[in-house]
C-alpha cells in the first residue's frame, strides 16, 4: 500500500499571503512568487504617484509672460529701424531719379536746339530713357512672408547699360534688364547697349532661370561686326560658356587654359572689360573662381559691347549691376 504525500509549495518572498494562492514560477530564478504581494507594491506606488502630483510645481505662465513683452519690445524696435530706412533709401531714391532726370533733359534740350541728331545720339538718349523708366519701376520694397520679414528696403541702382540688341528666340524684358529665351531650342544672343574703348567696366548678372542641361554664355563682341545667333558664328565674340566651353576664333574650344563652367541656379556672374589691357576677366561670386582671356584688337576691335547665348527655353538672366572706371 503506497502512502502519497503532499508538499505545499510556499512563496520564496515568504509573504504574508496565508492562503498561499496564486503562486506563480518566474521563468528566470525558478523560484516561487505570489501574485498578491506584487499586486500590493503595484497599489502602494499608484497611492504614491497621486501624492507626487499634489506636490509637484509646474511652470508658472510667467516665462511665457515675459517672452511675450520681449518680443513685442523687439518687434518695435525692429518696425522702427525699418522705418527709417525706408524713408531714407526713399528719399535717396527719389533724389537720384530727379538728378538723371534733370541731366537728360538738359541733353534733350541741347540736341533740340542744334537741330542736329545723329543716330548714335538718338540710340543713347533712348537708352538712358530706358533706365530712367527701370529706375522708377524699381523703388526700395519691403518683402514680409508668413508674417515675417525676409527683405528690408534697398535702394535700387541704376545700370549703367542695359540689354538692347539680339538675333534668336530671345525677349528683353523690364525695360532691358531681363533677357529670357523662348520656347524653342537654339543659341540666341543678346548685346548690351554700352560701347567700351578705355577704362574698365565692371558687369554683374543674375542667372534667375537656368535648365538642368546648363548652356549660358558670357562674353564680349565688336561693335563693328553682325549679330548671328551661334556665338562661334562671330569672328569677334570672345567669352566662357556652359558645358566648360570657351569661344574665340570662330571656334568652341572644351576646357580650354582649364575652364571648368561652376554655373548654377541663382548665381552671381560677374565679366570685367578692362579696354587699357586688352583682356576680359568672369568670376563666378558664389565659387569665387576666376578666369581671364586677353583679346585680339585685330580680330575684336573697339568698342566693345557685353555679349550673352542662350540656348535652352525659358533660361533668364538679369542685369544687377554695372559699374565703369574710365582712365
Amino acid at each position: 500500500m503506497t502512502t502519497s504525500t503532499t508538499t505545499e509549495i510556499g512563496c520564496s518572498i515568504q509573504c504574508t499571503n496565508e492562503k498561499n494562492t496564486s503562486v506563480f514560477t518566474c521563468n528566470g530564478c525558478s523560484q516561487e512568487f505570489c501574485i498578491e504581494q506584487q499586486l500590493n507594491n503595484l497599489i502602494l506606488e499608484h497611492g504614491q504617484l497621486k501624492e507626487s502630483d499634489e506636490s509637484y510645481h509646474y511652470p508658472s505662465t510667467r516665462v511665457i509672460d515675459e517672452w511675450e513683452h520681449e518680443s513685442i519690445a523687439k518687434i518695435h524696435q525692429i518696425a522702427d529701424d525699418i522705418r527709417r530706412e525706408l524713408k531714407s533709401n526713399s528719399e535717396k531714391h527719389k533724389n537720384q531719379f530727379s538728378k538723371q532726370w534733370e541731366e537728360l533733359s538738359e541733353e534733350f534740350k541741347k540736341i533740340h536746339n542744334s537741330n542736329v541728331c545723329l543716330e548714335i545720339d538718338f540710340r543713347q538718349l533712348s537708352n538712358k530713357l530706358n533706365k530712367l523708366k527701370s529706375y522708377l519701376a524699381a523703388p526700395p520694397t519691403i518683402r514680409f512672408r508668413n508674417n515675417i520679414l525676409i527683405s528690408k528696403p534697398n535702394i535700387c541702382t541704376m545700370p549703367d547699360d542695359i540689354f538692347e540688341m539680339f538675333a534668336g528666340d530671345l525677349e528683353i524684358k523690364d525695360n532691358g534688364q531681363v533677357v529670357e529665351h523662348g520656347s524653342t531650342i537654339g543659341h540666341a544672343v543678346v548685346r548690351g547697349s554700352g560701347e567700351y574703348s578705355s577704362g574698365k567696366h565692371r558687369f554683374q548678372f543674375k542667372i534667375e532661370s537656368y535648365n538642368m542641361n546648363k548652356w549660358i554664355f558670357f562674353g564680349i563682341i565688336s561693335h563693328k561686326v553682325t549679330m548671328r545667333s551661334n556665338t562661334w558664328a562671330i569672328p569677334s565674340c570672345y567669352g566662357w560658356g556652359g558645358q566648360d566651353s570657351t569661344i574665340l576664333n570662330l571656334a568652341m574650344h572644351a576646357g580650354l587654359n582649364g575652364y571648368s563652367c561652376d554655373f548654377e541656379l541663382n548665381d552671381t556672374i560677374e565679366l570685367i572689360l578692362d579696354c587699357d589691357h586688352q583682356l576680359i576677366r568672369l568670376t563666378n561670386l558664389r565659387t569665387k573662381r576666376t578666369h581671364m582671356m586677353n583679346i585680339n584688337l585685330l580680330k575684336c576691335p573697339f568698342p566693345w559691347h557685353f555679349l550673352l547665348n542662350i540656348f535652352y527655353p525659358n533660361d533668364q538672366v538679369r542685369i544687377l549691376y554695372t559699374d565703369s572706371q574710365e582712365i
